[in-house]
């Protein structure tokens, strides 16, 4: 690690740190999509390659399993459930469901620190860019703050299951997010207080089915005005940083996959398990068109530029034209596994992992298919499939993780390595 990766990584100088970033949070985009980078790297501005090949496959470099060994003496596999943050110039930040929050270096060799949590984590970790710190949701409904060192900086017990990722809203400088039984609270970045919660609606089936207080399971996504828009059961609701209402619309099926606000548009996407992706206006809510897309959708979409990409179950990627709001391209075996998401390269390129557990990236305007990873390792009981959305880095490193305990660094092709 260089010296400057050093001192952020043990602290050093954040008093300074804090005063550059406060005068660009203005220039800070928001988090419109579920696993979108602002919230899932911590860029350092150390050690960024001049070119990467992100239409290159990428090659394992590094890796670890997560292995926790009962009384018995048996080893059980510690299950990665959550998206880290990538950390270029230092390493990456796992969060597990033993409870542990660990500091990798990027090769996966050698741990800085952990700390332990009071309970698993399943929602992907979040990056709180000005003040160097990372935020960790448990489904104990701890949320805890941590800075690069390890230090835990506030911890907040909200006693509400929380699965999904939270988002920021960098204005009011609050992280807002959604939790089992139908709730929704806004805490403080800065201090950990917790600034509203409220109740949100409940699915159909509450009081008759037996999954109804697992909900919601989409991640709230930020709008450009700064408010915060919630799928929940088969409603779509606008809150403000205070949690107030702007509006509500109710769709009328249920919603799984998270809510994708749409780049420099007043627009709102978001998919109902029938196979409509719904395009509201994120001032009033209302209906601005329907996409049809002929499958359950369950995995959360990206956007990169006016390109909306998602997947339905059968396991097709779909894209869609923003500004149409009509699919224009379609690709069987790409659409993200399970309840995982797209996520967006820093060339504009959309990756996800598929339904057999490799990541694959694709372009967006098209569907062009550009690479595929391989984990096979040669290594013994390896279970070479992946379980949670990529993170990707600007320096040409991407991680991710498996249900099996796995931890992978991968990294993109270098000019500098093509030439070597």
């Amino acid at each position: 690690m260089s010296s400057a990766a050093q001192d952020d990584a043990h602290g050093v100088g954040e008093g300074t740190v804090k005063a550059r970033w406060a005068t660009r949070i203005s220039a800070i985009e928001v988090p419109r999509f579920r696993h979108d980078p602002l919230k899932n790297v911590l860029p350092l501005g150390t050690g960024m390659p001049a070119s990467v090949r992100w239409d290159r496959e990428p090659v394992v470099c590094g890796q670890a399993q997560l292995l926790h060994r009962n009384e018995a003496g048996t080893s059980i596999p510690v299950p990665v459930c959550a998206s880290p943050v990538a950390v270029p110039g230092v390493g990456v930040m796992f969060g597990c469901y033993d409870g542990h929050v660990r500091l990798y270096n990027s090769t996966l060799t050698k741990v800085f620190w952990q700390i332990r949590l009071g309970g698993p984590i399943y929602a992907s970790l979040v990056a709180d860019r000005p003040r160097r710190r990372v935020v960790v949701a448990t489904t104990s409904g701890e949320v805890t703050c941590v800075d690069l060192r390890g230090t835990v900086i506030w911890r907040t017990q909200t006693g509400a299951s929380i699965h999904a990722t939270p988002t920021l809203l960098p204005e009011t400088d609050l992280l807002v997010l959604t939790a089992f039984d139908s709730r929704c609270l806004g805490i403080d970045l800065a201090t950990g207080a917790v600034h509203f919660s409220r109740d949100l609606p409940r699915p159909w089936h509450t009081g008759t089915g037996s999954a109804a207080h697992r909900d919601p399971y989409a991640s709230p996504a930020t709008t450009v005005d700064g408010n915060a828009v919630v799928a929940c059961a088969e409603h779509v609701l606008c809150l403000r940083p205070d949690g107030t209402e702007v509006w509500r619309y109710e769709a009328d099926h249920t919603i799984k996959s998270s809510p994708v606000v749409l780049s420099g548009r007043d627009e709102v996407a978001v998919c109902s398990v029938d196979g409509r992706c719904l395009f509201l206006s994120t001032g009033s809510g209302a209906l601005r068109g329907v996409a049809e897309l002929g499958g359950k959708v369950v995995a959360s979409p990206a956007v990169s530029g006016r390109f909306l990409v998602l997947g339905t179950q059968d396991g097709t990627a779909h894209g869609i034209d923003a500004e149409r709001r009509s699919v224009v391209w379609s690709a069987q075996g790409y659409g993200p596994r399970e309840y995982t998401s797209f996520t967006v390269l820093p060339d504009g390129n959309v990756a996800a992992v598929v339904p057999r557990g490799n990541t694959v990236g694709l372009r967006p305007q098209d569907g062009r298919f550009l690479w595929e990873t391989s984990q096979v390792l040669g290594l013994a009981d390896h279970d070479p499939a992946m379980d949670v959305t990529p993170v990707v880095g600007p320096d040409g490193s991407m991680y991710c993780g498996s249900y099996s305990g796995m931890l992978y660094h991968f990294r993109f092709r270098t000019a500098e390595m093509t030439k070597e």
